[in-house]
């Protein structure tokens, strides 16, 4: 229903996902980086002035992850590391 496929990754990579835009616009490409505490990196980036897309966000049995966009509006996604 998302039109969303997922990407598995190898050992010790973090898979990812192909997706249409939602809008039919350009597309773009949004790289995922794994940290520790999720919250603690939003937090961080917006006092350099950026800004949370997507909260801490939590996919049961997927992922927990969240996005980010810089002052330039390029996204970046952030990944929960495995504990």
């Amino acid at each position: 229903p998302m039109s969303y496929g997922i990407v598995e990754a190898g050992e010790g990579g973090i898979g990812g996902g192909i997706a249409a835009s939602d809008d039919g616009s350009a597309g773009r490409v949004t790289f995922y980086v794994e940290v520790d505490d999720l919250q603690a990196h939003l937090t961080r980036a917006e006092s350099f002035r950026g800004k949370t897309i997507v909260p801490v966000t939590t996919v049961p049995g997927m992922v927990t992850f969240a996005l980010l966009g810089d002052p330039e509006g390029h996204v970046i996604g952030l990944v929960k590391s495995e504990e």
